[in-house]
Order: C-alpha cells, then structure tokens, then sequence
C-alpha cells in the first residue's frame, strides 16, 4: 500500500510538473496514476463544493454548452468543480499527448477527447493508451 501511494504521488507530481510539456513520454503507470489522482482530486472538490458553496452553474445554458464532455455525466456544477476542469486541463492534455507518444502515435489524436462528438472518440483513444510503451 505503500508503494502504490508513492507511485500515485510520485505520477501526480510528474504529471503536475511537466503541465506545460507537450514533448517526450509518458509511460503507461505514469498517465493512469495520474489519471487516477485526477479522478481522486475531482471527486473531493465536488464532495466539498456540493457541502459548501450552493451557487450552480448549468453547462447546457453555454454557448457551446453541448459540446462539453463533462456536460453529459454533470450538467449542473459548482463553482469549484467549474474552475477545477479548465485548470486541470492542460496538465490532462499534456500527459495524453506524453502517452501517445510512448505508444509511437501523435499527439494531436488527444482531440478525441472532445471530438468529433464527446464520448465517442474515447472508444477509439482509450484502448491506444492501454497499450504497451512502444520498445525502442
């Protein structure tokens, strides 16, 4: 139990520090641990933006408020959880591009994320980050 929480820490940091590092790779522990402190770190800042702040904001009264992926499992978000998303985006980004990169794979295929439609493109993305680091 140790370890695996000094692997999540050590990933999430990785992660964190390299937000803005579009080059390089990630290994497949790397991006789910920090994937998984991602999830983690949402689900505490719902937990205590639905305790403490009550002021909602529907995702779907946007613009583009149905092209908004998180806008399909949680339309109607607090102001923490609405401010943690953008935040934590590049560093999500970055990291996808980082493992799609150690699969031999450009990292412009993390647009499946958000297109063509939101969800779908995650069938295609998700089994390419299963895979194996690509053996130089």
């Amino acid at each position: 139990m140790k370890s695996f929480l000094r692997e999540l820490g050590w990933c999430s940091l990785t992660g964190l520090k390299n937000t803005f590092d579009f080059n390089g790779s990630a290994t497949k522990r790397e991006f789910w641990f920090f994937l998984l402190f991602y999830f983690i770190a949402y689900s505490i800042v719902w937990i205590l933006d639905d305790l403490f702040i009550k002021n909602t904001v529907d995702l779907k009264e946007f613009p583009i408020g149905e092209l908004i992926p998180a806008g399909y499992i949680d339309p109607n978000v607090g102001l923490a959880v609405l401010l943690f998303r953008p935040i934590m985006a590049i560093p999500t980004i970055s990291v996808t591009v980082r493992r799609l990169h150690d699969i031999g794979k450009s990292g412009w295929w993390c647009v499946l994320w958000v297109l063509p439609l939101p969800i779908l493109g995650w069938f295609w993305l998700i089994p390419w980050l299963l895979k194996p680091s690509r053996i130089e």
